[in-house]
């Protein structure tokens, strides 16, 4: 795959402040306060994760089992960084940076490079675009949340969906992808209604990959497609 535009991290920084700009308006508007809202933003860093802090929050729950949810969401970050495996050669300290800073934007885009050092580059130019517009417009969002009013009204609240489906859709073209995505989807679908916050994303990642394996495995013991040409250098 070509590696991203400029624009394209135009858009994921714009994305990301959008989110952040959302995700802080809805802190502030449920209580929360300003410096735990700001802490959340530059420790966290993850949307999906303050959400299911205030979904547990608006139900009634607990902050610790508020705080507990939201990591249950967060842990689909460790297989994110999993799926860099051995490709991304880097030096120790650098490699524990990239874990730590795994979200699905980035590792998305930086597994389709073919070339190992052009996954590095990719990853990191995209992680520094999330960053920017995150922090940004967390920062507009507490300090200007007043001016900018509900964050649904101007629909920043699809504009993440939105740039997600666009960074996958390569990946669901592909045969591994497409399976893992559909098994994914409908495990989600069926714990949704059933089981606890989180638990279903982090079933359905655990169930796309075992039928990535399953399914998608030659007769040699190599996957269908075949995964995507490495440099050897």
């Amino acid at each position: 795959m070509t590696a991203p535009r400029p624009a394209d991290y135009l858009a994921l920084a714009f994305t990301y402040f959008a989110v952040g700009v959302t995700v802080s308006v809805a802190m502030i508007e449920r209580g929360i306060s300003i410096p735990t809202t700001l802490g959340a933003a530059l420790v966290i860093y993850s949307a999906t994760s303050e959400l299911a802090f205030l979904a547990v929050r608006d139900a009634g729950g607990s902050a610790a089992i508020g705080v507990l949810s939201g990591w249950l969401v967060a842990s689909r970050f460790g297989l994110l960084a999993l799926s860099l495996g051995a490709r991304y050669q880097a030096p120790t300290l650098e490699r524990a940076a990239a874990a730590i800073n795994s979200f699905d934007p980035n590792v998305g885009l930086a597994v389709q490079q073919a070339d190992r050092s052009e996954l590095r580059r990719v990853f990191w130019r995209v992680t520094a675009a999330l960053m920017i517009g995150w922090w940004i417009g967390s920062l507009v969002g507490v300090f200007l949340g007043d001016v900018i009013g509900d964050g649904r009204a101007w629909g920043l609240d699809a504009v993440f969906p939105a740039t997600l489906m666009a960074i996958i859709g390569a990946l669901v073209r592909r045969r591994d992808g497409l399976t893992a995505a559909v098994v994914g989807a409908g495990i989600c679908c069926l714990l949704i209604p059933v089981a606890p916050g989180g638990l279903p994303i982090l079933a359905s990642a655990l169930g796309a990959v075992v039928a990535v394996l399953t399914f998608t495995r030659g007769p040699a013991g190599r996957s269908g497609p075949g995964p995507v040409t490495e440099d050897r250098a």
